[in-house]
């Protein structure tokens, strides 16, 4: 192709551009409500036109447009749409796990409550006193009438039935 032939198709191609890129874009606007989207989608269009300046042809450039920016619209809805199923898959899968999780937490606090009320006394009423109603050890050795010291005995010796009902090993001094 010569120079004058490239000069000619290089300003056609930016009258085209200048006439014609709201057009496409509020045609990609019609069918994609995503303003950004539709700008990126013209603009691929004409680039993927400018690329092939050489067979420019301003008889037909609106045609050959208006379906490019078409197919670009439906190309990018069908994506869209396969992502949101990605997501929805995904999110559903984490709604599942996390509720398989609470209840097997759920199940584990029912089990623990339960041997927590299996436990004799004062041990009982010691483990509940601290870890459900939060009280500290001098508190507890006030009202079951042991010293801090005996209300520690209790509570390693209610966290070991706990532990041995769910086969967990514990090392003193976390090793």
């Amino acid at each position: 192709m010569n120079r004058e032939t490239t000069e000619y198709l290089h300003k056609e191609f930016e009258k085209f551009y200048k006439e014609n890129f709201s057009r496409f874009y509020y045609y990609a606007l019609s069918l994609i409500p995503q303003e950004e989207i539709c700008k990126d989608v013209v603009s691929d269009s004409f680039h993927y036109l400018w690329e092939r300046i050489d067979s420019f042809q301003p008889q037909t450039a609106r045609t050959y447009m208006y379906t490019h920016v078409h197919h670009l619209c439906i190309d990018h809805l069908r994506h869209a749409q396969i992502e949101e199923k990605h997501a929805e898959s995904y999110l559903n899968m984490l709604l599942e796990w996390n509720d398989e999780e609470h209840q097997e937490s759920e199940e584990r606090i029912a089990t623990i409550m339960r041997l927590i009320d299996e436990m004799q006394e004062p041990t009982h009423t010691i483990m509940e006193q601290c870890y459900l109603y939060k009280k500290k050890y001098r508190e507890v050795s006030t009202m079951v009438g042991l010293s801090e010291s005996g209300v520690r005995k209790h509570i390693m010796k209610g966290l070991e039935k706990i532990r041995a009902h769910f086969n967990v090993k514990y090392k003193k001094g976390g090793n």
